[in-house]
């Protein structure tokens, strides 16, 4: 075998997100003859493009491509913080180019961990596994997944690009395919891996519930993709997986349960696919360092910096009065009795919590009990509220620089460091208490394909049906004397388009979902704060220069 594993080579790229130099380096190569010698070494390249999807899918771009161009979350600007050469104005703005480092990352990701499947994909093809103690059953089940995980990749770029080279070799130089033929290869992928992966697998590894996840993502957003719909395939593999066709899995009963899946070697029965987390081995670091204020080290208990960037876009005015936009102000979507709107707390010592935001006042972690705050010691601001209190609003603006400041308007390059609700939903758990770091990405999980699936009934009438199917998610969500006002089959008239858009914005909320959403629900165009309407189709990213310049065979996609 010729083909080389090359596992420093990314190290770079992969941990240093904030870097847009994303070039390989070959620090070591190990020739793949000498490199497979047992099943230790056989599943240590399989995983290995597994670790580049974690850092993929939850470490910056691929997360920033769809989160940041939607109508939920931003990354202000504030004071001398986080300009960033105008990045998140773009995006938010959807002002974005062919040479924006983002777009770049949003191509060049998926390609990398395609590279490294392909690479695995030929090497374990050649391997005879019987000489490796191994079963041809593990052979095709790996085979499968790197198949499957391939597929995945893909995914990021229909959705993004639309027109992308198929690469399965390590050899082929290539130009790009159609999105119908993209959308075939991805489902040929998928379709023919199912029967060789197992059932309800290993975490952190796809499984036959995770390849036919992909098949739903897939054709749900096939109109948009291709031009065809395909909403009757959707809802017949969604019908297949929650009725236990391709694995067993059910609603967490508790609606932070998928979040905190991996703490304290918890699993929750709802997770399809999640990327597991271990401190200072593989963390979920990039979220937390993007999301957190620099002095959330005191109030979480952990001993980690910060970049005081990412918030969720405001729901209030400089006055204080709800905005009237349609999309947008995530926090006030969420009923006041939602148990997820809490502010969130650690609630015992043994890693209980609740609430998904950080609003308000910030205090210490209560550190005598383990748990909890210190409501005798507050955290105080470091920059506009040096020596002041800490406080969370659910605003943007100067309020620090009083009439003068709030003249400048509320604006994404208007923020203070105190601006925004911070996203917690993913749980920072104490360090004190060995939890930091240990909660898993959740991926897919079963929740999306009932969401799926009600989507599919909506569209075709079945407004019933469709609340039926949302209903058994979000019981868990409400305490249960209040929850029959809110039941979407008790009150069916309230399952419209516009709160069947509200509603997909509250339950996948950060989970990298929203901008394929807004624009399968034809809502990317339209205004949310500090985003006027779009006077031209912005819902395909442009080929990233960078690519057009590599590769002669690319032409450009813009039509906007």
């Amino acid at each position: 075998m010729k083909n080389t594993l090359i596992y420093a080579s990314l190290l770079l790229a992969l941990l240093a997100p904030s870097c847009t130099n994303l070039d390989e380096e070959v620090f070591t190569e190990i020739i793949a003859d000498e490199y497979y010698q047992d099943k230790k070494t056989v599943i240590a390249a399989l995983t290995r493009p597994y670790e580049h999807g974690h850092w993929c899918g939850w470490d910056g771009d691929r997360w920033l491509l769809q989160e940041l161009t939607a109508d939920n979350f931003v990354w202000t600007q504030k004071g001398k913080h986080g300009y960033d050469g105008g990045d998140w104005i773009r995006l938010h703005g959807h002002q974005w180019t062919p040479e924006d480092s983002h777009i770049y990352g949003g191509w060049i990701g998926p390609y990398q961990g395609i590279g490294q499947c392909n690479v695995v994909l030929e090497d374990l093809q050649k391997l005879d596994y019987a000489q490796l103690g191994m079963e041809e059953s593990e052979k095709a089940q790996h085979i499968a997944e790197m198949r499957t995980l391939r597929a995945w990749f893909y995914l990021f770029l229909i959705d993004f690009f639309r027109t992308v080279p198929i690469v399965t070799d390590t050899e082929t130089i290539t130009g790009q395919s159609s999105p119908q033929e993209v959308f075939a290869f991805i489902e040929t992928e998928l379709r023919e891996s199912i029967p060789d992966l197992p059932k309800n697998g290993r975490a952190g590894r796809f499984d036959q519930g995770g390849a036919a996840a992909l098949l739903v993502r897939l054709y749900l957003n096939s109109e948009v993709w291709t031009g065809t719909a395909r909403y009757d395939e959707c809802a017949q593999v969604a019908t297949g997986i929650i009725n236990g066709e391709y694995g067993t899995y059910s609603i967490d009963p508790d609606y932070r349960g998928p979040f905190r899946s991996g703490v304290d070697g918890y699993r929750s029965p709802e997770n399809i696919l999640e990327f597991p987390h271990a401190l200072n081995i593989y963390e979920f670091s990039w979220m937390y360092n993007a999301m957190m204020h620099y002095q959330s080290r005191y109030s979480l208990d952990n001993d980690r910096g910060s970049w005081n960037g990412v918030h969720l876009t405001p729901s209030r005015d400089l006055e204080g009065n709800l905005y009237d936009f349609k999309l947008g102000m995530p926090y006030e979507t969420f009923s006041d009795d939602d148990l997820r709107k809490q502010p969130f707390r650690t609630t015992s010592a043994n890693g209980d919590y609740e609430g998904f935001f950080l609003i308000g006042q910030q205090y210490y972690f209560n550190s005598a009990q383990g748990y909890g705050f210190d409501s005798t010691r507050v955290v105080n601001g470091t920059e506009e509220y040096n020596g002041e209190p800490l406080t969370y609003v659910d605003q943007v603006g100067r309020f620090s620089e009083g009439p003068s400041g709030l003249a400048q308007g509320s604006r994404v390059n208007t923020g203070e460091e105190n601006s925004g609700v911070r996203f917690i939903k993913f749980p920072w758990l104490p360090l004190s208490q060995n939890r930091f770091h240990t909660n898993s990405a959740t991926e897919i999980r079963l929740a999306e394909v009932y969401y799926a699936l009600a989507e599919c009934r909506y569209r075709e009438g079945d407004v019933p049906g469709a609340a039926e199917l949302l209903d058994a998610v979000r019981k868990r969500n409400f305490p249960e004397d209040t929850w029959p006002q809110h039941s979407y089959t008790a009150n069916p008239a309230s399952l419209t388009d516009d709160e069947f858009v509200d509603e997909l914005s509250r339950e996948f909320l950060g989970e990298r979902h929203r901008r394929t959403d807004l624009i399968r629900w034809g809502r990317f165009g339209d205004a949310w704060w500090d985003k006027a309407a779009d006077g031209k189709d912005m819902t395909v990213f442009p080929i990233p220069s960078r690519a057009l310049n590599a590769n002669p065979l690319l032409e450009g996609n813009q039509a906007n």
